[in-house]
C-alpha cells in the first residue's frame, strides 16, 4: 500500500468514522456494548478536531502528518515527514456532487484534483471492509482498550487505546495477517476549537497549476 492509498484511506476512515461506530457492535458481552456507545457519543460531539498524527511501519520512514477535521465536511492531512514530502497536502471535502480530494504539490506549485460521487466513500470503505458487524470480535481488555479481531481488510486485528479527551484514540495498532504491522499515533489532539472550512482549503502557497483526475465510472 502506497503512501497516496494510505492518506485517502485514512482521510476516508476519519469522514466516515462517525458513522461506522454503531457497526462495532460485539456480541460476547454488554460490557463492550455499553463501551462502545460511550464512544460513538463523544464522537457525536466532535465538531472540528485538530491533531499531530504519526504513521510508522517497521522498516519504512516515518509518515507525520497535521491531521485537520470539520464534521460532515471535509478533512485535511498536511505532511512534516519525511521532508522530501513536507507540505504535501490531501484534503477531502464535500461538494454538491459528492466529494472532491485535492492533492497540492508546493514542489511543483501542482495541484491535482479528482471529483467522484457521495456513495463512493462508501464504496472504498466497503472494499477495504474495515468494520463488517458478522464478522469482527471486539473487547475491552482494559478500560481504555478496544481489541478488534475479524475482518479488517488488509489486517487481521486492531488495537486501540483511548485518549482523555473525547474518548478520541491516542493509538491504534493495526496487525497484519502476514505479522507486520502499522502503528498510528494521535498527539496534541485539541477538539471543538472553532475550525473553519477555510482553515482545512487554505493553501500556501497558491497552486499555480491544476490537474483534474478523471475518475472512472462507478466510483473512486
Amino acid at each position: 500500500m502506497n503512501w497516496g492509498t494510505l492518506l485517502l484511506v485514512l482521510a476516508a476512515v476519519l469522514v466516515g468514522a462517525a458513522f461506522l461506530w454503531p457497526y462495532l457492535i460485539p456480541d460476547e458481552n454488554q460490557r463492550a456494548l455499553q463501551r462502545l456507545n460511550e464512544v460513538l457519543q463523544t464522537w457525536n460531539g466532535v465538531r472540528d478536531l485538530q491533531a499531530e498524527v504519526s504513521v510508522l511501519k517497521p522498516g519504512e520512514p516515518a509518515l507525520r502528518l497535521t491531521l485537520l477535521y470539520l464534521a460532515g465536511l471535509a478533512v485535511r492531512l498536511e505532511v512534516n515527514e519525511p521532508e522530501e514530502l513536507r507540505g504535501e497536502v490531501y484534503a477531502l471535502r464535500a461538494v454538491p456532487e459528492g466529494w472532491l480530494l485535492v492533492h497540492f504539490r508546493p514542489t511543483l506549485s501542482l495541484g491535482l484534483e479528482a471529483r467522484f460521487p457521495a456513495e463512493a466513500l462508501g464504496q472504498i470503505l466497503t472494499e477495504f471492509a474495515l468494520l463488517s458487524p458478522t464478522k469482527i470480535r471486539a473487547s475491552w481488555p482494559k478500560e481504555d482498550v478496544l481489541w478488534i479481531t475479524g475482518s479488517l481488510g488488509p489486517f487481521a486485528a486492531a488495537e486501540l487505546e483511548l485518549g482523555e479527551i473525547f474518548s478520541l484514540p491516542q493509538r491504534i495498532l493495526l496487525s497484519e495477517a502476514e505479522g507486520g504491522t502499522l502503528e498510528v499515533q494521535v498527539q496534541d489532539l485539541r477538539v471543538n476549537e472553532g475550525l473553519g472550512l477555510r482553515d482545512l482549503l487554505l493553501f500556501d502557497p497558491l497552486p499555480t497549476r491544476w490537474i483534474r483526475i478523471p475518475i472512472p465510472v462507478g466510483g473512486a
